[in-house]
């Protein structure tokens, strides 16, 4: 039976998610429509318009699965959690999230082909902040995450990144090589760099040589805009360690 704060602490932590998602894309859309009527690459709005629809369209396309039975998901996300780290899986159903993370997982199996390679990050992306949100009111195992991590499908490293971010105690630095160095996803190398600059200081120093050794040899970090700024910022907090 869930706990009556268990439920609460739930329904805050989807109307916090639904006002950010939705704040979200119609930001990104409100964009899309202003560069329409300045120079600007068309094809490079095609993106931020399905990014900018994905984010607003996402809490109502969950709301009609959430009402659908369990077993109409195709993706079975919380039982993956399980296999591996059945107290995170409980904390999870606890709050509520059981139903809505199966959905997500749905929706993004459903996103093939590389023109929605972008649309597929936001949907990882929703998943990161939901359950970071979960990580900063209910106290996970470090080392259950760490095997979530490291035997998960593509999506649930993504995941057990999500907690870390919620949760900075949670942080290890061979979950975070391994995620930059051998990441399935550019978005599991993206929110790998961001722990790595957020949990700078949990680190120690070896650790964080180890990291930016990794970072500074992979060349994909470079191609991608958003990891390429982490990277520098990372290296920005290494020069200013030095420093001192």
């Amino acid at each position: 039976m869930r706990q009556p704060w268990a439920e609460s602490a739930g329904k805050r932590l989807d109307i916090i998610a639904r006002i950010a998602c939705l704040s979200a894309g119609l930001a990104l859309l409100v964009a899309a429509i202003v560069a329409l009527f300045v120079e600007s690459d068309d094809a490079a709005l095609i993106p931020v318009l399905a990014a900018g629809f994905l984010l607003v369209l996402t809490p109502a396309v969950v709301d009609r699965l959430r009402s659908r039975r369990a077993g109409y998901f195709e993706i079975h996300l919380i039982g993956q959690i399980a296999a591996n780290a059945r107290k995170s899986a409980d904390a999870l159903r606890r709050l509520g999230m059981d139903r809505e993370l199966d959905a997500y997982a749905t929706i993004y199996n459903e996103l093939r082909g590389p023109e929605l390679v972008v649309v597929r990050g936001e949907v990882l992306d929703r998943i990161v902040q939901r359950v970071a949100n979960a990580s900063v009111i209910e106290k996970f195992d470090k080392d259950e995450v760490k095997e979530l991590f490291l035997h998960g499908s593509p999506i649930v490293r993504v995941l057990a990144l999500g907690l870390i971010e919620g949760d900075l105690s949670l942080i290890d630095s061979s979950v975070l090589l391994d995620a930059i160095d051998r990441s399935l996803t550019g978005n599991e190398q993206y929110h790998a760099l961001k722990l790595v600059r957020n949990g700078w200081g949990w680190l120690s120093p070896d650790e964080r040589g180890r990291l930016l050794s990794v970072i500074e040899a992979d060349p994909q970090i470079q191609r991608g805009p958003s990891r390429s700024a982490l990277a520098q910022q990372i290296r920005e907090l290494a020069q200013n360690s030095r420093i001192r």
